[in-house]
């Protein structure tokens, strides 16, 4: 029997807790730790659309990127989503396990790697562990200009729901991408080095001025688009364990075909 536990405390190897930012609530959510995995479904939230697909599929294993939990709560009611979400797991007898900020940590170059620049580097290193952090810089390797960033954003991403600023036909040589709601950061970058183009999730209009007046181009791409590659991690990353380390063929391992970027573009 290969236990829901087992797979959950490799998780926890992988990314670790400690690497973890301080508001964060990485980890087990739902567990029911002694269950032999059945199936594994792999998203970026929990929802309702979420686990309904994973019953529907016969998945008792949940892993995602955002925790259903951030905040304490103070009661579970059928009468609201959060209540709702955790009365359906625990029925059907789904376990949830979130790798957030600690898998950004050891993540922080794929939207670098994905967009395909080159000369990676971490941008902020963690002042507890060197070896990761946040965000990354890259390079061009041949002349660019920021409407074909935004063509091969939507191109390799899948995306067409991109807000930017700047001029479309401003070269880019140099870029840092922070993932997810990396529009807090953008003062930081500029301050840290010559960037010529930022590609973030979340930006604020007065971020991004700030960053224009700097003459630093910036795309929103969107929180869901620009934390979409490590969807694809955790993905690997199970099955890794599943193939690797009990060496188990037998277990269904899918990624949500019902998840969709909540953000659209239209009238």
């Amino acid at each position: 029997m290969h236990s829901i536990k087992g797979l959950f405390d490799y998780l926890e190897k992988v990314f670790p807790l400690e690497y973890q930012e301080e508001y964060d609530n990485s980890g087990r959510q739902i567990s029911f730790d002694n269950k032999p995995i059945k199936g594994i479904l792999v998203a970026m939230d929990v929802s309702p659309v979420v686990i309904n697909e994973a019953h529907e599929n016969n998945c008792n294993c949940i892993i995602t990127h955002h925790p259903i939990f951030f905040k304490p709560i103070k009661n579970i009611l059928d009468g609201n989503s959060t209540g709702q979400m955790v009365i359906a797991c625990i029925q059907h007898e789904i376990s949830v396990y979130a790798a957030h900020t600690n898998a950004d940590a050891v993540c922080w170059d794929l939207l670098a790697k994905s967009l395909g620049l080159k000369n990676i580097a971490l941008l902020f290193p963690d002042k507890r562990f060197s070896e990761i952090g946040y965000g990354a810089t890259g390079d061009y390797e041949y002349d660019i200009t920021l409407s074909d960033i935004l063509k091969k954003i939507s191109q390799l991403l899948q995306s067409t729901s991109m807000i930017y600023y700047g001029d479309s036909g401003k070269p880019i040589k140099k870029v840092a991408c922070l993932q997810g709601a990396g529009s807090r950061k953008i003062n930081a970058v500029i301050s840290h080095g010559s960037v010529d183009c930022i590609i973030t999730g979340d930006v604020g209009y007065h971020d991004a001025v700030f960053a224009n007046n700097n003459g630093v181009a910036v795309i929103d791409i969107g929180h869901y688009v620009s934390e979409k590659p490590i969807i694809d991690f955790l993905y690997q990353t199970v099955y890794n364990y599943l193939t690797k380390e009990i060496h188990c063929n037998d277990i269904p391992l899918m990624i949500s075909n019902k998840e969709h970027n909540p953000m659209k573009c239209g009238m």
